[in-house]
């Protein structure tokens, strides 16, 4: 029958297998459509339901994928959010970490820059770079005290002053000065080249100032710092122990000007002198550095008159004021204490208040010349003449009398807190306050030049500096 039919659609058996198979193309495109439509309903319904599918788009190369969503649930998106959120937080934490540094460094510069610019105007930075040389200078000098030792000759045989310096000592005659380390070094040796050179110590630095002219010299222990002249001659200078330093000189519009400076030569203080103030003539400084003590010399009534001026550097006013018995000379103020300073005069020793100016404790020599004195905070010894002879008188911190003992032919006296050196032809002798004598050391070759209290008692003769110890028994 199938032969039949082919026949009669006129085509032979041969022709058959080509019909089926054009039957069987036009049936592909139809069933590939259906698919089609059925994968793009299923890629629509992954992409409603959050999923991704990297399957190429019909009609495209295929190199070319869409990422659609892939069913999933939607705790697990919220998740994958919240970690590329903590991601990306990670991401700036460094930037923000950084931009964070900058503020503080920046925050940083300005108080910096502010403390520093206060520091320059309240001294406080001049002060501290003065303190670490000072420092310096105390360390170089540690380092090298095996080079030193006692006894030393200076080489000055006849000395104008010779004073206590961080340990050691500082000494001057007509033309040379020389510095010497507690360690019993000689630190420095130098010529000012002035007519009349004077000395004034501090703590640690000294000045050198011509009572002939109008100039002076700030040194350390190891070098010179400063050298100033001034429009008018000095008259009188003094330091404390942070290096302060207080500068007397003449003026054209005043009696005298007084000038302070802190340690970097930065003055800090200006008191102008008028006629009834007077003439400085003796000066020291507070233990604070900030207040001294002006003794002044002027013309009243007809009579020179000394007065005591208590200032402060921190206030432009006048503070308490002292004045001295009538014809009374002052020789020397020593300010020990924030309520104590004593003043020595010609006819009398006092203790004066600076709190107020009042004298709340006096002695009076009746006659007596004073040869030398050595006041203290708790003790003080005063060396008399009386009557053609000399005397060594003690006394408590009241100025009450605790022993006169006869001093022959002594003519100076250096005193400590517990004993007081008699200065004598050919020897020293030790006291006690209370009279007792401790020794006697009479093997000096020439007349003592001074016993100085520094690091260790040291005794001055001729150009010989040595230990002073008790004579062997």
């Amino acid at each position: 029958p199938c032969s039949a039919l082919l026949h009669l659609l006129g085509t032979d058996q041969e022709t058959a297998p080509a019909l089926y198979k054009r039957q069987e193309g036009r049936e592909a495109p139809v069933n590939k459509a259906e698919k089609e439509r059925q994968e793009r309903r299923r890629r629509m319904l992954a992409r409603e339901q959050g999923h991704t599918s990297t399957k190429p788009v019909p009609g495209t190369s295929g190199d070319i994928g869409l990422r659609t969503p892939q069913p999933g649930r939607r705790e697990e998106n919220r998740t994958a959010r919240e970690a590329e959120s903590a991601a990306n937080l990670r991401s700036i934490t460094p930037l923000l970490k950084q931009r964070q540094r900058r503020r503080t460094i920046a925050v940083g510069i300005v108080i910096l820059a502010v403390a520093l610019v206060f520091a320059v105007f309240t001294g406080a930075m001049s002060a501290s770079i003065a303190l670490l040389a000072d420092g310096v200078d105390s360390l170089s000098l540690y380092l090298s005290r095996g080079d030193g030792g006692w006894p030393v000759d200076t080489g000055i045989s006849e000395p104008l002053q010779i004073e206590e310096l961080a340990g050691g000592f500082v000494e001057l005659d007509a033309e040379d000065v020389v510095v010497y380390s507690a360690y019993g070094s000689q630190v420095r040796r130098f010529q000012p080249g002035y007519a009349r050179p004077v000395l004034a110590v501090g703590g640690t630095r000294f000045v050198v100032y011509n009572r002939a002219g109008s100039e002076l010299q700030v040194s350390s222990r190891t070098r010179e710092l400063y050298t100033h002249t001034f429009d008018e001659g000095i008259l009188l200078c003094a330091m404390s122990n942070n290096n302060t330093l207080a500068v007397v000189t003449e003026s054209g519009r005043y009696t005298a000007q007084l000038q302070v400076f802190d340690p970097s030569f930065r003055e800090i203080y200006l008191w102008q002198l008028t006629q009834s103030e007077g003439t400085p003539i003796a000066l020291d400084f507070a233990p604070n550095n900030r207040r001294f003590a002006a003794g002044t010399l002027a013309a009243r009534d007809g009579q020179l008159s000394c007065s005591v001026y208590f200032m402060d550097t921190a206030q432009d006013s006048e503070g308490p004021v002292y004045t001295a018995t009538q014809g009374s000379m002052l020789l020397l103020l020593d300010w020990q204490t924030e309520n104590r300073v004593v003043a020595v005069f010609d006819t009398y020793i006092a203790v004066l208040d600076p709190r107020t100016g009042a004298e709340t404790a006096r002695y009076d020599f009746g006659g007596a010349t004073l040869q030398s004195a050595e006041p203290g905070i708790d003790q003080t010894a005063l060396l008399l003449n009386i009557r053609g002879g000399n005397c060594l008188a003690t006394f408590d911190e009241d100025l009450t009398l605790l022993a006169e003992i006869p001093a022959r032919q002594a003519f100076g006296i250096t005193a400590t807190d517990t004993q007081v050196y008699l200065l004598c032809p050919n020897a020293v002798e030790s006291y006690t306050y209370g009279g007792v004598q401790n020794w006697a050391r009479q093997d000096l070759e020439a007349h003592p030049r001074a016993v100085l209290d520094a690091d260790r008692t040291l005794v001055f003769v001729g150009s010989l500096v040595e230990e002073l110890t008790p004579p062997e028994e």
